[in-house]
């Protein structure tokens, strides 16, 4: 199926939040220290992506971006299809200057993904990044940390990212703050299939719906959802708080989990032999 098959399709899934956004957006006072933006897709759209990486909800990033030049402003991101052309193009975690990236006399320098020795710009990205080598190490033949680029144009062009909740927020506090209101919206409740006492569940289950919906078109060969809510919802289930990494199925694919509860790195190689024996051994 070609990129631009998916996002035919995919516009037809996206299409059943125009309700929620035109009513965040028409109530944007209302809801000013909250509501950040929609963002549908976090990265380009791909078939039969070797990951599809799976979080909660986009943070404030783009919002900031806009509206760091005037305090008044209130400008928030719909980064969907019809509505900005980057949508497209989506969040590069290998984009110069992403991970790495500093001042330089006043200057901004960006480095490459793979100058691990230049300082930090983000550390999102730098450790997603991280993953996926600890990733190429088990699943390239031949592979160095010489040789990023013989795991980059296979591994690294194939992963796709998304959010259960396509809402922008500064915090996933401030998410469920939105949920709440918004469930008890009589022009929404049609969404939330008309239930009498409608609660933050009930949107929750709507858009990991048409997560499904997703995933159910891209065709992914494994899912990893980033952080212990993302898997909890996705899986309608309340896993062991003890546990740092957790691996279950939906739908005959196999989904792993992490926390990303303080400093995660630590995380990384076991998360990468959980997925390559999860999906890449058999």
């Amino acid at each position: 199926m070609t990129n631009e098959q998916l996002l035919i399709k995919y516009s037809e899934i996206e299409r059943k939040i125009h309700p929620i956004v035109e009513f965040l957006e028409e109530n944007k006072t209302k809801y000013k220290d909250l509501y950040k933006g929609i963002i549908t897709l976090q990265s380009p759209i791909v078939f039969q992506p070797e990951i599809f990486f799976l979080g909660v909800n986009p943070g404030d990033g783009a919002y900031n971006e806009l509206n760091q030049k005037n305090a008044e402003t209130i400008e928030t991101p719909l980064r969907m299809i019809g509505k900005d052309e980057r949508f497209k193009k989506g969040i590069n975690w290998f984009e110069k200057g992403n991970a790495y990236g500093q001042k330089v006399n006043g200057k901004w320098e960006g480095y490459e993904w793979y100058q691990k020795n230049k300082p930090i710009n983000n550390s999102f990205p730098k450790r997603m990044i991280d993953l996926l080598y600890e990733i190429g190490k088990h699943k390239c033949v031949g592979y160095s940390n010489d040789t990023e680029l013989f795991w980059y144009n296979t591994l690294g062009k194939s992963i796709m990212y998304s959010n259960l909740y396509p809402i922008a927020t500064t915090n996933i506090t401030d998410l469920y703050k939105i949920l709440n209101s918004i469930a008890k919206v009589n022009q929404l409740n049609l969404l939330w299939e008309n239930q009498e006492n409608p609660n933050n569940w009930d949107v929750r289950k709507f858009f990991i719906k048409l997560t499904d919906e997703l995933i159910d078109l891209v065709k992914p060969k494994i899912i990893v959802c980033l952080g212990k809510s993302a898997f909890d919802d996705f899986l309608f289930k309340k896993h062991d708080n003890n546990k740092k990494v957790y691996k279950s199925k939906k739908n005959n694919i196999s989904v792993i989990g992490f926390s990303r509860q303080g400093n995660w790195s630590g995380l990384l190689s076991e998360v990468a032999d959980k997925i390559v024996k999860a999906n890449y051994d058999k």
